[in-house]
């Protein structure tokens, strides 16, 4: 009786004492995929507003991003660039069926937007993008390291 006494006593101390890190490291993952998922959304946003320094800010510096119109490659400064000439006026961009994957330094979020606007030429647009964006945690932080988007048919 008094050796099991003894091991409960231990497992309860250790629980004591360990308890708290458990959790902290149990709810990290949970907080990292908001994190990625408060990305996603700023991203948006950003985009919407035309925001150069969001981009500068959050993508990567050796970011990769495949356009869904021509499967043509894009670095960050080539999307920051097309970004300041952009005429296209955003009326609204939703996310839908979010999924968020991380392991280590890495995550992945896939997922639809649906844009709704008007192009260059003023004509009214409604597309949906399939999309998996690829991060990657670097000092801290977590960064746009590829992107890539798919048109859907509707």
């Amino acid at each position: 009786m008094k050796t099991n006494k003894r091991a409960t006593n231990a497992t309860l101390r250790i629980l004591i004492l360990f308890g708290p890190l458990a959790m902290t490291v149990l709810a990290q993952p949970a907080e990292e995929k908001n994190v990625l998922l408060q990305i996603e959304h700023s991203w948006n946003l950003a985009l919407k507003n035309k925001d150069v320094s969001w981009f500068q800010h959050n993508l990567a510096d050796d970011l990769t991003d495949i356009s869904s119109g021509n499967g043509a490659l894009h670095s960050k400064m080539e999307d920051i660039a097309a970004l300041k000439k952009d005429k296209i006026v955003y009326d609204s961009l939703e996310l839908s069926n979010l999924q968020v994957r991380i392991e280590g330094n890495a995550g992945i979020v896939t997922g639809v937007n649906h844009l709704k606007g008007k192009n260059e030429n003023g004509e009214a647009f409604d597309v949906k993008l399939s999309f998996t964006d690829t991060y990657i945690k670097r000092d801290g932080r977590w960064l746009v390291w590829a992107s890539q988007h798919t048109r859907l048919r509707q």
